[in-house]
């Protein structure tokens, strides 16, 4: 016979409902509640049958509050028990990893037919990866204008940067390059690598100001010409509200031992997204390069400029 109480009936409980009884023990008795009097209770249990527990080792619930720690320890439910911490553990679902990728396409285009015709597309891509001890950005835009048939631009741009940041500071060091295309330019091809250092002059969650400092070279294609050049760079992107982006850049690249011999980018893209829940956004910007001293019929300016729509991802 049982010397102890080993139960506590739970009082919304009635007959064919399902109650488990669990013993100062540990251990556990489980099935459907047949009765219930003054003197005991009566479960079922699937093997062993009708099992009786007398009711004076039952502990009513309106007294539960005033028994020893020891029978507080024991209950009779209605609902399952909960599962173990290793059942827990096993039943949690991991949240996925934020991918440290984020990107976006867009494209403008503008087209007219009156007495002339004329068409203008701009396609950009741009991808991005930033992680607490590095950041790889890389940027591609393409432009094409054509009027009364004939093609009068077509320009490729493509820039890529890799940052490496120093531990508990707020320096880093970089390598990029940027490779042009220019239908229309006597040198075709235009390629610039560069590697240096820089610092962030700000770095918070909404502004970043970063300045860099190096060296390089540019190399032209048709006439095969290197020119060997220093890089001072300061690139900002500043989140302005929760519509609003602003990135940007301006560079200067002389020539050493030359400094009238450069080239100088200034870029600027403002996006505003067209709903706080949705990927789309207007975007507007400007891009100019000026090479200080052009090889042959190649033009020193190369300004564009651009309205359209873009799509986050």
């Amino acid at each position: 016979m049982m010397s102890a109480t080993v139960a506590l009936i739970v009082a919304s409980a009635s007959a064919g409902e399902q109650v488990q009884i669990v013993f100062p023990g540990g251990d556990r008795l489980s099935g459907e509640l047949v009765s219930e009097s003054g003197d005991a209770c009566v479960i079922h249990h699937a093997v062993l049958g009708n099992v009786t527990v007398p009711r004076s080792f039952v502990v009513d619930e309106s007294k539960s509050a005033s028994t020893s720690s020891t029978s507080d320890a024991s209950k009779v439910t209605n609902e399952d028990p909960a599962p173990a911490s290793g059942d827990d553990a096993e039943a949690a679902i991991e949240p996925e990893p934020k991918s440290p990728w984020k990107g976006s396409v867009s494209l403008a285009a503008t087209g007219s037919k009156t007495t002339t015709s004329s068409y203008n597309i701009r396609f950009a891509a741009e991808a991005h990866r930033k992680l607490e001890t590095e950041q790889f950005d890389i940027t591609a835009s393409w432009y094409w204008n054509q009027s009364n048939g004939d093609t009068s631009d077509n320009d490729i741009l493509v820039k890529a940067d890799q940052q490496w940041f120093i531990a508990e500071s707020h320096w880093l060091y970089f390598v990029q390059g940027t490779w042009q295309y220019d239908q229309f330019e006597d040198w075709e091809h235009r390629v610039s690598p560069y590697g240096g250092v820089g610092y962030k002059l700000f770095d918070q969650e909404d502004l970043t100001l970063t300045l860099k400092g190096g060296l390089g070279a540019t190399w032209r294609y048709n006439g095969d010409q290197v020119d060997p050049q220093l890089l001072f760079e300061l690139s900002t992107d500043w989140k302005i509200d929760e519509c609003q982006t602003l990135t940007g850049g301006a560079s200067l690249a002389p020539e050493p031992m030359d400094w009238d011999n450069y080239l100088a980018t200034i870029s600027v893209d403002w996006k505003m997204k067209l709903g706080t829940d949705t990927p789309w956004a207007l975007n507007i910007g400007l891009r100019n390069i000026y090479d200080s001293q052009p090889t042959g019929n190649s033009s020193a300016n190369d300004l564009k400029a651009y309205a359209g729509l873009s799509f986050d991802f």
